[in-house]
């Protein structure tokens, strides 16, 4: 592992175990060994880290695949770089370095992680958005696992568009599907569009049984002082 992956497990890990209340179903079905991608919805700007720390639950090590965006920050920079995330720069010629790298750290046995709406979903209820292609293209080329994932309570602490609110043991759910085949022709557009819709259905369908679980409470900004 990089160092820099170390230190941040070894600071953030513990302190998300403790803050936050966690019901984690189905993490059996994230393989002990061997390559994956694991696809979440992605609701909150918290997902990353309660992805991170599902995975690390079951041992493993999660690599991210991260829109450029977060890379030109440069107050996160250098730890995105340093703990080996992968920089996904979407629409310029630069794309397909992304997924190559992804499908390297997939032939070593390694644990993909990926929010295949690309950001936080706009849609004012949460519910997931259409897939863009980067997962389907990821999964044709490398025939590794598809795992859905879905999360829910992260909107509750740190949403995109809302008051954050660091309350401790706030309840966080993850329900982790079970593997998906994974059938397609890479060269084929219809393909992508095809698996992508099957894997955002599969999620949708987990999420359903956890939002009653959870009331959604998100708070709107509040308006700054003349």
């Amino acid at each position: 592992m990089e160092p820099i992956y170390v230190l941040l497990r070894s600071v953030l890990l513990p302190w998300l175990h403790l803050w936050f209340r966690w019901t984690i179903e189905g993490a059996e079905n994230i393989p002990a060994r061997g390559p994956a991608i694991l696809a979440f919805n992605h609701i909150a700007f918290l997902d990353p880290l309660a992805a991170a720390y599902v995975v690390d639950r079951t041992g493993r090590r999660p690599r991210f695949l991260a829109k450029s965006e977060l890379f030109q920050d440069k107050r996160i920079r250098w730890l995105l770089k340093g703990a080996g995330q992968i920089e996904v720069r979407r629409g310029t010629r630069d794309a397909p370095i992304a997924l190559d790298k992804a499908v390297k750290a997939l032939s070593k046995g390694e644990i993909i992680v990926i929010f295949p709406e690309g950001t936080i979903t706009t849609d004012p209820d949460l519910y997931p958005m259409d897939a863009k292609s980067g997962l389907a293209r990821l999964a044709l080329a490398t025939s590794a696992p598809v795992i859905p994932c879905a999360l829910w309570g992260t909107q509750n602490v740190w949403p995109k568009g809302f008051e954050a609110h660091w309350r401790p043991r706030q309840d966080i759910l993850v329900r982790v599907g079970e593997p998906m085949p994974v059938e397609g022709d890479l060269e084929d557009r219809g393909s992508w569009d095809g698996l992508g819709a099957a894997v955002m259905e599969r999620i949708a369908l987990l999420l359903a049984s956890l939002r009653p679980v959870v009331p959604d409470r998100r708070r709107p900004l509040k308006k700054s002082a003349a």
